[in-house]
């Protein structure tokens, strides 16, 4: 009876101290549906200062969803685009991935195209 007890109380610790393996696949990153995302260092272009937003459906003029701004001429990482409000006809919006937030593709330079960010 004491060997089956001990046992009961091994067996959950032994197996918390052994996980499975994983494959090499999934621990080297593929086929586990994730995709690494590059970064794109892409300039502040056509305005002298731009507001990187939280949101980029919420309009312009709405300042608590201001994270931070960027002067022109600055280079910022961009990982992604989404949609959002149109600005000049341009209705992209690049994630600036180190600050948390959104930039409109009208004021970010060519390095920030659809074909090199991807959608996020």
């Amino acid at each position: 009876m004491k060997l089956s007890s001990a046992l009961a109380f091994l067996l959950p610790v032994v197996a918390l101290a052994n996980p499975l393996p994983a494959s090499d696949a999934i621990a080297d990153g593929e086929n586990a549906g994730l995709v690494s995302r590059s970064k794109q260092v892409c300039k502040i272009v056509n305005a002298s200062v731009v507001n990187c937003r939280y949101d980029p459906w919420v309009p312009n003029n709405a300042l608590d969803r201001i994270r931070t701004t960027f002067k022109k001429g600055t280079g910022h990482d961009f990982t992604c685009y989404t949609e959002g409000e149109c600005i000049n006809g341009n209705c992209t919006w690049d994630w600036a991935v180190n600050w948390g937030c959104y930039v409109p593709g009208a004021y970010t330079d060519a390095n920030c195209s659809k074909a090199k960010l991807g959608h996020c």
